[in-house]
């Protein structure tokens, strides 16, 4: 698929040739940027998979260098940074006055969020390369070797853990931010099926396979549980609703979306592998849709009344919600830049993490 050609070329190019970055006044104001790219020799590009968090007015951060930031919103000032000497490429998790956070060598920290003072750090065993997930006084952790964690927050006990049996070949190791629905937490596999976990036991209650091509298959779209249903899906196959109680597929739908869909209203809206943007009725209804690039849309969400897509040319677009028409671009500065993560908006700031490391404050 085309996208997975473009994934390719980022890991193997020995460099990148640099663009005119582009800034227009009316929608996108970069407040400002930092370049978060590690040293590297020449040779594979180390890209960006991480998302920024915002909490209390400050933008919390994790670069390849291994060096846990944090930001003022307004200026951009670091207020503290930990070095923790492993790339930390997932984001963090916020719980009572701390952050929570992993790294690539499988060591997981636990900080205070206002001064950065260690509360605890454990090893895991594998790369953490998503956010933790926090509930009533635990922590889930989904790691890259097809592992969940279950974890005391305040202490760092493992509670439990679930590992599943995952040919390396069949995935591209991103893994969904978990669903917690009654006692289930609902999560994808690398293998092509959705599944549904115990909370107190971390015993496996149902799976379903969602997609049968064979290779590239994870089920990495964040699950949404709309009307009675869960809908997730993989970029290899198309996007459906199953049972959370049963795992039954409800339905598939004919759309196929690299990029994580989101509730809006009474609608869902979501980004093409085709380069679309796409909102439809939690019956699975059309509403509207448009091509806003050439190339695969890989993440979507809301700010200042507008639908914001970025996709795999490096732009972030301004999309008039009504009409669907872009309004407005900003080109993050280097060819076949991409936003791999979540963007991250409130009612003023809107935060994006590239695929080349850096972060863009806009306001």
């Amino acid at each position: 698929m085309k996208y997975f050609l473009i994934l390719l070329l980022l890991a193997s190019c020995g460099s990148l040739k640099p663009t005119a970055p582009e800034k227009k006044p009316d929608f996108f104001k970069v407040s400002w940027a930092k370049n978060l790219d590690p040293e590297y020799i020449s040779g594979n590009l180390p890209i960006g998979l991480g998302a920024p968090r915002i909490f209390n007015d400050t933008v919390y951060m994790g670069s390849l260098s291994g060096v846990m930031s944090a930001y003022d919103i307004e200026s951009g000032r670091v207020l503290w940074e930990q070095d923790e000497k492993t790339p930390l490429g997932g984001p963090v998790e916020f719980f009572n006055d701390h952050v929570a956070y992993g790294g690539q060598s499988g060591r997981f920290f636990v900080r205070h969020y206002m001064t950065g003072d260690l509360k605890y750090a454990i090893d895991l065993g594998s790369p953490v390369e998503s956010a933790p997930f926090y509930f009533n006084g635990r922590l889930i952790v989904y790691l890259r070797g097809h592992q969940i964690v279950h974890l005391d927050a305040e202490t760092g006990k493992i509670i439990w853990a679930y590992k599943r049996a995952v040919p390396v070949t069949t995935t591209l190791q991103r893994t969904t931010r978990p669903l917690l629905i009654g006692n289930k937490i609902i999560v994808g596999f690398a293998d092509g099926f959705v599944g549904a976990i115990s909370v107190d036991e971390g015993l496996l209650l149902w799976e379903t396979k969602i997609v049968e091509q064979s290779k590239f298959i994870d089920v990495d779209l964040n699950p949404l549980l709309i009307g009675g249903v869960v809908i997730t899906g993989s970029p290899s196959g198309n996007l459906t609703a199953v049972n959370p109680d049963s795992g039954a597929i409800s339905r598939s739908f004919e759309l196929s979306a690299q990029a994580h869909p989101f509730v809006k209203g009474e609608q869902i809206v979501l980004g093409t592998n085709d380069g679309e943007v796409v909102i439809m009725s939690f019956n699975g209804e059309i509403l509207k849709r448009a091509k806003v690039s050439s190339q695969p849309v890989s993440a979507v969400g809301w700010w200042k009344d507008h639908l914001v897509a970025a996709s795999f040319d490096g732009k972030l677009r301004a999309i008039d919600p009504l009409t669907l028409k872009v309004v407005d671009e900003f080109a993050l500065g280097y060819d076949y830049s991409a936003v791999f993560s979540d963007m991250i908006f409130t009612d003023e700031h809107l935060a994006i993490y590239s695929s080349r490391n850096r972060l863009y404050l806009f306001k």
